[in-house]
């Protein structure tokens, strides 16, 4: 029996090796699919109304509303079905900037270069006065200004001097091959070097929460000891302003501040510091929407298969954005590139067997509150990982979240079984450099709460460009940081995933889910 056990088994594994080894791509469809991509793509003019026409897109302001009713608008126009908005559940008050300046008066004239965080309060008008600075980074730093602050224009933090190489070093990059191939050799997907390696998502919100209950307490000592305006230094330099917003939605319960630049604070911290009076000149007007419930955009090619049509191929990224720019890289970019993918494979005619499917999540910002609600909804429980039965209808989640940068390969978030699948689907592609698959977990974007529950939520590895080093959440956000060609290829890429796997037979292979003890 031992013998004959040993025996089936040796069989079984061939057999899956060569299932796999057989995977089938239609190269006709993926050299339309590239026609198409390539030669008549739209994606650039469709980006560029989103993000110019509309700006910014913070979750349950004007602007996202009104954005996500021109995008359903687009994507019905395009010949996509059951285009909608679809409520995910409330998320609190809207926020948007009316006017807003920041200035130095003395000893010379500067006008700041700043932004506010988003779910500040308007000022009683313009605020002046001398700064005081401070250096509250936790709890055990308040008992050393309490008491001294009400009323006061406080500067919180000190910029350290300036790394005497980073100029030298340019800001925008292409993955090398020895970092492709140390993530291509990775074993462990949390431990995996320089690209990837990120822990499940219910320890990441466990982080993520720590982290808010931190900024949360600090924000409220500033707030209860009557702060007058709050000021901080942008963590990006050369004049670049990286400002996010209050995670508190009322605005009630903040202190008007704003991030301004790294070198303009550093110029008044050391004014202060000489004992030369300056004075600052604020004023902030903002505008607060009455709570209501928040949305993603849905649409859809429709299955044509009797048995498979129910399942769904779902393409994703997160539609809102902080407001220092407008938010084109983060992550207009990938969202318009998801409808791309839906307008190519419409527009050259395929069937799928399953439906292939777009949400486009708001939220994401704040904690992937979207996704989070639609998984709920629909597959099961992020947070516990209990699944649903309508689980099993989920072909697979292909999401983009990095800014425009050329695809290089695919994390598998640890599911070794659908290896084979994806080195099959990059072959086309090999040629433009996208032949990485790394063992990886990826983190901080939307397919952590797919995997959280064992479905097959996959981030792709992309090229930084200069994503993280000036424009992610900064005011550089902007169209001009979009690399159109890194676009097209990706959108050729997203499709022929897209399309192979709702042509497959089977559903990718899942996972197998380790619980430590």
């Amino acid at each position: 029996m031992k013998k004959l056990s040993a025996l089936f088994l040796t069989f079984t594994i061939l057999f899956v090796q060569v299932s796999f080894a057989q995977e089938k791509v239609d190269e006709q469809i993926v050299a339309q699919i590239k026609t198409e991509a390539f030669q008549n793509s739209q994606i650039m003019d469709t980006l560029s109304y989103l993000v110019d026409v509309f700006g910014p897109r913070l979750t349950n302001s004007p602007n996202i509303e009104k954005s996500q009713k021109w995008t359903v608008d687009k994507m019905t126009e395009w010949g996509l079905k059951n285009a909608r908005i679809e409520p995910w559940g409330e998320f609190g008050r809207g926020w948007e900037i009316v006017d807003y300046s920041v200035k130095m008066k003395t000893p010379t004239y500067d006008r700041i270069n700043a932004i506010p965080l988003a779910w500040s309060p308007s000022t009683n008008g313009v605020i002046a006065g001398e700064p005081i600075f401070v250096a509250v980074n936790s709890e055990e730093d308040f008992a050393k200004y309490r008491g001294k602050l009400k009323g006061r224009i406080v500067f919180n933090g000190k910029v350290d001097g300036e790394d005497a190489d980073a100029r030298f070093k340019p800001f925008s990059k292409r993955l090398e091959e020895k970092e492709l191939a140390d993530a291509a050799q990775a074993i462990d997907p949390i431990k995996s070097g320089t690209i990837g390696g990120s822990v499940n998502y219910q320890e990441e919100e466990k982080e993520w929460l720590e982290i808010l209950a931190k900024r949360s307490a600090i924000n409220k000592f500033f707030f209860d000891e009557g702060v007058s305006v709050l000021v901080q230094p942008s963590r990006f330099a050369n004049g670049v302003i990286l400002a996010q917003g209050y995670y508190e939605f009322e605005p009630s319960k903040n202190v008007p501040a704003f991030v301004i630049s790294r070198e303009q604070y550093a110029r008044i911290y050391r004014l202060n510091e000489r004992k030369i009076p300056v004075q600052i000149d604020l004023e902030l007007k903002t505008r607060t929407i009455a709570d209501k419930t928040a949305a993603n955009v849905i649409a859809e090619i429709p299955g044509t298969d009797k048995k498979l049509k129910d399942e769904v191929v779902l393409l994703g990224g997160h539609f809102d954005s902080w407001h220092g720019g407008t938010g084109a890289a983060d992550n207009a970019a990938n969202c318009v590139l998801m409808m791309e993918v839906l307008r190519i494979l419409n527009k050259i005619g395929v069937k799928p067997r399953r439906t292939i499917r777009i949400a486009l999540w708001s939220g994401e910002e704040q904690d992937y509150y979207g996704s989070f609600n639609y998984v709920k909804k629909y597959y099961g429980d992020p947070l516990t990982g209990k699944t649903k039965p309508e689980a099993v209808k989920l072909a697979a989640y292909y999401n983009l979240d990095n800014g425009s940068g050329k695809i290089r390969g695919i994390f598998l978030q640890g599911n070794e079984a659908v290896r084979p699948v994806f080195e099959a689907y990059l072959k086309p592609f090999n040629y433009l450099g996208a032949n990485t698959i790394s063992a990886s977990n990826t983190g901080g974007t939307d397919h952590m709460v797919f995997d959280a529950i064992g479905l097959p939520g996959f981030q792709f590895i992309q090229d930084p460009l200069d994503y993280d080093s000036r424009v992610h959440h900064s005011n550089l956000d902007v169209l001009e940081a979009v690399n159109e060609n890194d676009l097209k290829i990706n959108a050729a890429i997203v499709a022929t995933f897209a399309y192979q796997t709702a042509m497959r037979d089977e559903k990718l292979p899942r996972k197998f889910l380790v619980t430590k003890k």
